[in-house]
């Protein structure tokens, strides 16, 4: 990023005259973030990978204002002079769009616990505020048998290192579709719906710091307790899982575990993933670094995948 170009941001945000060039923080999925230090102190400057709506950013501007005043520790949004959220990447001067947080300090190299992972999310699911939907297929359709079959097939004729590891499990991931039912509008919130140990993390002063909250939106909150299990169990160890339950059931979270339908998000989103990593992953016209980040993304996923019996296991370790 120019210092032209962040000094425009700068102007758009009404952050104040820049300090010092842009500095080049951190990659995600979903963007890359440039720590700009103006007279008003340090912003993140999130430049989007992915297409945003304004409509939608807005949304989960109030949702994290909302979890915010609920005590909730996050980067504060910025919005612009005129309201909106996202700067349109033709007035940014950059080939993506852009949104603006406050600059949040880490602690580097300290992990979070799954017990503070699941305080966290039993805080969030108390912020008051009912979302009947509709949700997108991302957390709610089922892949579907002949999607599969396609993925494998393409991943054989591109001779993909994962290849073998996919046409393993792909019995038991055509299997556990069974397990996406439709969401019940009548048990929607709002929800951060990202909630790992990626995106809770230990901030520089103590305690923990929720950032990325594009993926916000409705949810049931046994269904987002249910992801946030599951990848603590893939992710860490079962442990880390039954910890992150045992500490939002002690902090007052509503959600309770107990049918592998609960599980129906965790499982939407782990086939729609391994789909999008896939054909990033073989898709000569991506730059290498995305191609990179997608085969390493596979390779974990692979190697212990969500499962209908990976499923009974951890509800039987949660709710014994």
């Amino acid at each position: 990023m120019s210092a032209v170009t962040a000094a425009a941001i700068a102007s758009a945000y009404g952050l104040g005259a820049l300090v010092g060039d842009p500095v080049y923080a951190a990659r995600g999925e979903q963007g890359r973030i440039w720590r700009l230090a103006t007279r008003s102190g340090s912003w993140a400057v999130k430049e989007l990978l992915l297409p945003v709506g304004e409509a939608g950013a807005a949304r989960d501007v109030e949702f994290q204002l909302a979890a915010a005043a609920a005590g909730i520790p996050l980067p504060l949004p910025r919005r612009m002079g005129d309201g909106r959220v996202v700067l349109p990447a033709a007035e940014a001067g950059l080939a993506s769009s852009v949104r603006v947080y406050r600059w949040a300090d880490l602690a580097g190299g300290q992990a979070v616990t799954g017990a503070e992972i699941g305080r966290v999310t039993a805080r969030l699911h108390q912020v008051p505020g009912a979302d009947p939907g509709p949700v997108e297929a991302w957390f709610s359709a089922p892949v579907g048998e002949p999607a599969w079959q396609a993925l494998l097939t393409g991943a054989r004729r591109g001779s993909a290192p994962w290849a073998a590891a996919l046409g393993r499990w792909l019995p038991e991931l055509i299997a556990l579709d069974a397990a996406v039912a439709p969401p019940d509008p009548a048990r929607m919130r709002t929800c951060h719906r990202d909630l790992n140990t990626e995106n809770v993390l230990r901030a520089a002063g103590g305690g923990v710091i929720v950032v990325d909250w594009e993926n916000s939106g409705p949810a049931q909150p046994e269904r987002e307790l249910a992801a946030v299990v599951s990848d603590l169990a893939a992710d860490v160890a079962p442990h880390a899982a039954a910890a992150a339950h045992a500490a939002y059931r002690a902090a007052g979270g509503p959600a309770r575990l107990g049918s592998p339908a609960d599980f129906a998000a965790a499982v939407a989103v782990q086939g729609h993933l391994l789909q999008f990593y896939s054909r990033r992953a073989l898709d000569l016209d991506e730059c290498g670094e995305n191609r990179a980040r997608s085969r390493k993304r596979l390779d974990h996923m692979l190697r212990q995948p969500l499962t209908m019996s990976r499923i009974d296991h951890l509800l039987g370790l949660l709710t014994r």
